[in-house]
Formats: C-alpha cells, sequence, structure tokens
C-alpha cells in the first residue's frame, strides 16, 4: 500500500508539473530581483544626491557667505559697515597673510577665527585676492613687499596691497587683531604663566582690516602731522591726556588717515606733505613763532585746504597766544569746566583717569552739516572735564563759526584749578564743547577752504568712551573730522566679545539648520518606507 501511494506520488510529478512549478518560482525571483534592483537604484541615487549636495554646498560656502554663524557677537562674521563698502569696491586688493595657510589655520582657535574672517571679505566681492604664502619658502615676495614698507615684516603677518599699485600696502599685525586682558597678558609676557589664547578676550581686528583696505584704495590720503613735542619736549600731559591722544590717533588711523608725529618748531610744516595737524591739548603756551607756523599752513599762500584740530584740557596753564591765535578765528576757549548739575541727565562713565565711576555731562549734537552720515544719532555722546567754548561771531568776511556739540540746560561752571565744591552750581545754560572755524578763498568759481576744529576737552577722546559702541564719542568725532576734510564716510567698528560662548540662533538660521537636520532626513525616510510598502505589495 505504502509503495503504491509512493508510485502514485511520483507519477504526479510529471515533466509538465515540475515545468510549471519551475515557472513559477522563475517569476518570483524576477519580482524579487526587479525590485531589488529599483531599491537599489533609489538607496545610490540618494547617496549619490547628497554627495552631490554637499560638494555643491561646500563650493558655493566658499565662494558666498552660506556659513551659519550660531556664536554670540557673531564672532566669525563681519559687520554690515564693512560689507557696504565691500559691495562698493571698484579697486582689486591683495590679502596676503604671511604664513603657510594650513599652519595658519591650525595654530589656534583665535588664528582659525581670523581665517574665517579673512574668508569673509572674498565671499561679498571679487575684488579681494586672498593669498597665503610661507616667508621661508618665498623670499622674493617678502622682499617685494618690504621695499614699500620701512618696519619688519614677520611671520603671521597680513599684507593689505593695492593690486595694481603694491606700494600702496598696509601691513596689519596678528597682536593688534586681538584686545587682550592685561593682567593674564603681563603673566604670559614676563613670566610665561598660561597661553597667549588665554588672554585674549576680543577681536577688534575687522576695523583694522577694513582700515588698511580703506586706506590703500583712497586715490587721495589724508596726512596728519600730530604735534607731540616742542623743541623734544612733550607738548601734552601724558598722565592725563596721553590715553585720550592715543584713542584718538588710533581711530583715525584705522579709518584710512596717515600720521607722522612731528614737533612745534623743528619741523617744517610741509603743505604738500601734511594735509591736517593735530594740536593736543599744549601744557605750556606757544611761542610767536609756533603760532606764525599754524598760521602759515592753514593760510598756505592763499590756497588753503588744510585743517587743524586743536584739543583743549582742563591741565593746561595760561596760553594768552594760542588764547589771541583761536580769537582770530572767532573762538575763545575759556577757563571754566562745563560739569552737570543735574544727576538725572548725567551719565555714569568709568574713565582712564579715574578709578570709578563718575558723572559727566551728555552733549548733542547742534548741527547737522558735520555729522551727516552718523550711522546712529540718538545714542549719547560723553562730555567730560569739557571747557566751555565761546563763538566771537556766527559769520564774517573772514569766517564762519559753528557749534558742533553743547551740553543740556542743567550744567554749571566751574573755574579750572579750583575745587568744584566750591564752584555755584546754579545752571548757567547750554554750553558749547566742540566748536569749528572756517575760512575760505573763492578764487574761478572754486571754494578753497581751511578748518580748525576746537574739542572742550582731551577726555571726549578718552579709550573707555572711544572704545564703547553705546558711546557715539568715536563715531562721531570721526564723522566730523571726515566731513571737515572731505573724506567721506568713516568707519567705527566694535570689537567682538570672545569670553562669551552662548550660542543664539535667529529664526532665518533656525529655518535652515531644521532643513538640514529635519527635511532632508524625513524625505530619506519617505523613501524607504515607499519602497518597503511596494515590495509588501507585490
Amino acid at each position: 500500500m505504502a509503495d503504491l501511494e509512493k508510485n502514485q506520488e511520483t507519477e504526479s510529478e510529471t515533466p509538465e508539473t515540475l515545468k510549471k512549478e519551475k515557472k513559477k518560482l522563475s517569476v518570483a525571483t524576477r519580482k524579487k530581483l526587479k525590485y531589488g534592483s529599483i531599491a537599489t537604484a533609489i538607496t545610490c541615487a540618494v547617496v549619490a544626491v547628497v554627495i552631490l549636495v554637499n560638494v555643491l554646498v561646500n563650493v558655493l560656502v566658499e565662494k558666498y557667505p552660506l556659513k551659519l554663524d550660531l556664536t554670540e557677537d557673531a564672532k566669525f562674521e563681519i559687520s554690515e559697515e564693512s560689507i557696504s563698502y565691500l559691495k562698493t569696491l571698484s579697486q582689486d586688493v591683495n590679502f596676503t597673510v604671511l604664513m603657510a595657510e594650513k599652519n595658519f589655520q591650525t595654530s589656534g582657535e583665535s588664528l582659525k577665527m581670523v581665517s574665517e574672517i579673512l574668508e569673509r571679505y572674498t565671499q561679498y566681492t571679487d575684488k579681494i585676492h586672498l593669498n597665503y604664502i610661507d616667508p621661508s619658502t618665498n623670499p622674493d615676495v617678502i622682499n617685494q613687499y618690504q621695499a614699500n614698507y620701512s618696519a619688519s615684516l614677520t611671520e603671521g603677518d597680513i599684507v593689505v596691497s593695492n593690486a595694481s599699485d603694491e606700494s600702496k600696502l598696509r601691513v596689519v599685525k596678528i597682536g593688534n587683531l586681538f584686545d587682550y586682558d592685561q593682567q593674564k597678558y603681563m603673566q604670559y609676557y614676563y613670566y610665561g604663566q598660561g597661553t597667549l589664547e588665554d588672554c585674549i578676550t576680543g577681536f577688534s581686528g575687522e576695523q583694522n582690516l577694513t582700515s588698511a583696505l580703506m586706506n590703500v584704495t583712497d586715490a587721495d590720503p589724508v596726512t596728519i602731522g600730530i604735534i607731540s613735542t616742542a623743541n623734544g619736549e612733550a607738548v601734552y600731559n601724558s598722565q592725563f591726556s596721553g590715553n585720550a591722544l592715543g584713542a584718538l590717533v588710533s581711530t583715525l588711523y584705522k579709518n584710512g588717515y596717515n600720521y607722522e608725529e612731528v614737533d612745534l618748531y623743528t619741523t617744517d610744516f610741509d603743505t604738500e606733505k601734511y594735509d591736517m595737524l593735530l594740536l593736543p591739548a599744549p601744557v605750556n603756551d606757544l611761542t610767536a613763532n609756533g603760532i606764525d607756523k599754524l598760521s602759515a599752513f592753514l593760510y598756505n599762500d592763499g590756497n588753503y585746504s588744510k585743517d587743524l584740530i586743536y584739543i583743549a584740557s582742563f591741565t593746561q596753564s595760561n596760553t594768552p597766544n594760542l588764547d589771541e591765535f583761536l580769537e582770530t578765528w572767532g573762538i575763545q576757549v575759556t577757563n571754566s569746566l562745563a560739569l552737570e548739575s543735574d544727576a538725572s541727565a548725567a551719565q555714569q562713565v568709568a574713565l582712564s583717569i579715574s578709578t570709578g565711576a563718575v558723572s559727566v555731562p551728555v552733549a548733542t549734537i547742534a548741527e547737522d552739516t558735520y555729522s551727516a552720515g552718523l550711522p546712529n544719532t540718538s545714542l549719547p555722546i560723553a562730555a567730560p572735564l569739557c571747557r566751555a567754548i565761546n563763538l566771537l561771531w556766527d559769520s564774517k568776511t573772514s569766517g564762519i563759526t559753528t557749534a558742533l556739540l553743547k551740553t543740556s540746560d542743567s550744567v554749571y561752571l566751574s573755574e579750572m584749578g579750583k575745587n568744584t565744591e566750591e564752584a555755584d552750581k546754579t545752571p548757567a545754560g547750554s554750553q558749547i564743547v566742540a566748536a569749528i572755524s572756517s575760512r575760505r578763498n573763492i578764487e574761478n568759481n572754486i571754494t578753497y577752504e581751511s578748518n580748525i576744529m576746537v574739542l572742550g576737552s582731551a577726555m571726549l577722546c578718552d579709550s573707555a568712551l572711544m572704545q564703547d559702541a553705546s558711546y557715539n564719542n568715536a563715531q562721531y568725532l570721526m564723522t566730523a573730522v571726515n566731513n571737515m576734510t572731505g573724506k567721506g564716510s568713516g568707519l567705527v567698528i566694535a570689537s567682538k566679545n570672545l569670553t562669551n560662548e552662548t550660542i543664539t540662533i535667529t529664526t532665518a538660521e533656525m529655518h535652515g539648520i531644521h532643513v538640514f537636520i529635519f527635511a532632508i532626513p524625513a524625505a530619506v525616510v519617505a523613501v524607504g518606507i515607499l519602497v518597503f510598502i511596494r515590495r509588501r505589495n507585490k
């Protein structure tokens, strides 16, 4: 019986039956191969697209500013002021870093940040050409730059030069790109404690880089003679005015002004060489010879077109010759300090010459001509220890005088050299603390003009105020000087704080992050689910 069943089962597996089964198996195999191939093809396509997008993004990031800077204070981005200037740039400029690119980018976080900042300049204009040159393997290039630079070039220097005229160059030192914790820096410099990276508190390099760019592309740069000595002796009191003078000169330099320190009596004020003189808070009076040299410079053989900035100070002695000179220009600097009687109208500021916060008056802009182009007119201008200024006339045939800055009506006057507690604190009304006088000569319908700008105090330029973006001191002074010289708009770019690691994200940046973190992976998952469902249903 068992053999019979076995024979019947064997007989049922005829060649025709086997052929049908084999055909069914073949169809199933082909379906599996078909959908497996589709799945493989889709996977390969997705991988290829991801790779292509990654390559494309890398190319675009190198060419355009597409990187997301999520750091507070945007330390890897440049300011709108620099971007606006770059978009108007019409000359080719070389940014040459004197170090191998790999070494520059791997020599610490600070230099890596500088590298990123330099790339930003190239991404907003095709006029900037960034190059890295290893001084040890390219000595000829170094010698070429050195021929137009009086100081020594060292590894890490950034040479900013006009591509069509290599003689127009500025060198930005790496050390000048950063702000430092002075106490830590002294410990590092003298005792070798810690690292230089530990000393860094901020990045101020953008101002230096943009100002260098402005300087090498300026067709008519302004050169200032800083009258720092008189017969070899210091003109100003370095203890009270040195810091402020340094801050003002630094700001002028960063805005494209060239300068040289000169002696009042031994230097020839060559009008072909100097466009402007700066007389900073002379402690002692000028001689008749000194006054004659200033007058001759401004008169310029009747061609005018020269400027003088005179800075007064509460530390000065009697200066009758200087006072008489200023009065011929319609300006009188009094011996009274304008101090604020209304605490609610004053600003509490920490000055370089004070050990703590002091209450100082706030000055307002008195006219629009010399503040034209000021980015933000709402910021306060602190006016510490300013001598009140009187205008002897508004307009006459010999010139025009204009008030630049005025205090509130609630200030009182305190005589220089006396204790402020003894002063009559009755409000004396609004006082002028900065003014300008202009003399003009018109020939063939062309106006030639010389100007004297008078500041009532060196403290208007105190470094604490000039470096604080919450005050308008630096921006206003640069705007006024630029309008006086006809140089155009200036840039005062705030330093970036590098001590705060908080990450903030804008709405636009968050949308971009969502695309990369959620949208693309979601699309890949959706394709995978679709393939899986189709395979199940087949």
